[in-house]
């Protein structure tokens, strides 16, 4: 290879790396293979990855959210909590689930992303085990902050080797319930709806251990029983997760088709080695609109859902509800309705363009109406000091308490379309170092929310927590202003992007394969759209050039080794293959 070649333009400051063969043959290959081989690879994909990443992300989820059940088994008695001691638990994980972050991508720059996130696995299942040993508030508080630095290198794992594996337009759905082939046929998928899926699951399991510590109140406690369910599974997916040029049942071929397959995505396929750290990405992406708009959607929707996650199932005991109502009247029918609305979130997304800002505003507003209803009292009376359930929520009564479990039913939604927002990290942000940054931020954000949010629900204001409701009603109002104009700045970037290359001339076809090329080269989406690119002549076949190019403002410089090049300036745009940020 060539060394490497920088001309820097004073207004942008834009450096371009040397174009790599394997770059140019990873392009060159989306023409060489031809949808079928595509196809097969994905629905390989489908067939291993996805059921593996369904069950390590689903234990997660209820490992990480499990401490409201066993709130309502008598944890927080057995082990002599007081106060908000219960709400520090939660605290605590998330604290260290922050400060596991950063080393946790800083592992994943350089070495396997499946074999870190194997070994993690094995650490908090073990962890999860021992916790059933724990005898007081100080032991829990040992177990959850090691189990939060062990868990804080899952959720940035899922979401490289989904960026990794499939094209932009599957992203979106990946997260939720896609229909996955050209004949829309439904499959099951991981993130969000695994995690509610699981947690059905395992609170069936645990409605079942509760039955059981009831008739024999000697025996195992039922919290006890629930922390040991995840430790077996977490060691059958410990060899198997891992993003394309990681897995074993990829064949060398297969990974070269997968490699094409996703070049169109313009943030880079995985068919090269660990990347260098750029410091010059980290630079951009601290000013970049988008890690903001992460960061704060993260945090206004991370508050109310750590909340819940952590004091839901001692809501439903407030509203009248006994510890194993919590589970087969509450709980599990609200994860079911979450699966339901990810699932028709789905049917959705395949089926219209540019819903998927809609779709997540739409989610937002049922969450934010329940809470206010749990507020509010029935008739909508002023609170009186003489009538202490007027000044508490709606008063629990057997006319309303179905009312109330509907209002709190509801908030569900507002609290699992989180995913679709993180899914635009692979979609919209182009550059590893870039990306990997704003990862970091995003889960930033999610453990300071969810840290937070635990604390909203003080122990003084137990156990009605109507000032909760407030402040958990003003986080969903807040997190739809921002998605509202999270939108605007894309549909405004979109149409001047746009604007550009139509001015430039350069055809869709140029495009797509100039942005393939740029995202293989490791350039950060705000940086394509200054690149002039070309409609490159060879007098021998394209596939086999050494191309040099530099992004000099309104030119690119380009060198092939033997051959002559024939140059026409146009603009490249960003993204997506088409030039613009992507909203689908």
């Amino acid at each position: 290879m060539g060394s490497s070649i920088y001309s820097v333009d004073k207004e942008h400051q834009v450096s371009v790396d040397v174009v790599k063969e394997l770059a140019i043959e990873t392009v060159n290959a989306t023409e060489k293979y031809t949808q079928e081989d595509f196809d097969r690879v994905r629905r390989k994909q489908d067939r291993i990855l996805m059921p593996l990443m369904w069950i390590a992300y689903g234990i997660q989820q209820v490992d990480k959210t499990g401490l409201s059940t066993q709130a309502t088994f008598g944890i927080i008695t057995d082990t002599q909590m007081e106060g908000n001691d219960y709400a520090w638990l939660s605290t605590i994980f998330f604290i260290f689930f922050l400060l596991g972050e950063f080393p946790g991508n800083w592992i994943m720059q350089r070495f396997s992303v499946g074999k870190t996130l194997a070994i993690s696995m094995f650490c908090w299942g073990t962890i999860v085990f021992c916790t059933a040993a724990a005898r007081n508030w100080r032991d829990l508080m040992i177990m959850r902050a090691l189990q939060g630095l062990a868990e804080s290198i899952a959720d940035p794992a899922f979401l490289i080797i989904t960026g990794l594996s499939y094209r932009t337009e599957e992203h979106a759905l990946r997260p939720l319930v896609g229909l996955l082939t050209r004949e829309y046929r439904r499959k099951l998928t991981f993130t969000s709806i695994a995690g509610l899926i699981f947690s059905a699951v395992v609170n069936l399991i645990n409605y079942g251990i509760g039955r059981a510590a009831q008739a024999e109140p000697r025996g195992l406690a039922a919290w006890k029983g629930m922390s040991s369910i995840s430790v077996l599974v977490s060691i059958l997916c410990f060899f198997l997760l891992g993003t394309p040029r990681e897995v074993f049942w990829l064949s060398p071929e297969e990974k070269k088709i997968q490699a094409a397959r996703v070049a169109h995505n313009n943030t880079g396929s995985d068919a090269q080695e660990r990347a260098e750290w750029k410091w010059s990405q980290v630079s951009e992406a601290l000013v970049d609109p988008q890690l903001y708009f992460f960061f704060f959607v993260t945090v206004s929707n991370a508050i109310p859902t750590g909340g819940v996650n952590t004091f839901g199932n001692l809501i439903y005991v407030s509203l009248g509800f006994t510890p194993l109502d919590t589970l087969v009247k509450g709980t599990i029918p609200q994860y079911v309705l979450g699966v339901c609305w990810l699932s028709l979130a789905g049917f959705i997304l395949s089926k219209f363009k540019h819903m998927r800002f809609y779709w997540m505003m739409l989610s937002i507003i049922p969450s934010f109406v329940g809470m206010l209803v749990l507020y509010a009292s029935p008739l909508c009376r002023a609170p009186s000091k003489t009538d202490p359930e007027l000044s508490s929520l709606v008063p629990t009564t057997k006319h309303n308490l179905w009312a109330k479990w509907g209002a709190f039913f509801i908030t569900i939604t507002g609290q699992i379309c989180v995913g679709l927002v993180w899914s635009m990290l692979s979609t919209n942000v182009a550059g590893r170092t870039k990306k990997s940054v704003i990862s970091i931020v995003i889960f930033v954000a999610f453990c300071f929310g969810n840290a937070v949010g635990a604390q909203v629900f003080q122990a003084k204001w137990a156990p009605r927590y109507r000032p909760s409701t407030i402040i958990l009603s003003v986080m969903f109002a807040l997190e739809f202003v921002l998605m509202v104009l999270w939108r605007a700045y894309y549909v405004a970037i979109n149409r001047r992007r746009a604007a550009k290359l139509e001015a430039r001339g350069l055809s869709l076809e140029e495009r797509i394969r100039l942005g393939s090329l740029m995202g293989e080269t490791d350039i950060t989406d705000l940086h394509y759209v200054h690149i002039r690119e070309l409609a490159w002549t060879f007098k021998s076949n394209w596939m086999h050039e050494k191309v040099l190019w530099v992004a000099v403002g309104a030119e690119v410089q380009a060198r092939s080794a033997g051959s002559k090049v024939q140059m026409k300036s146009s603009t490249l745009g960003a993204a997506k293959t088409d030039g613009h940020y992507y909203q689908k």
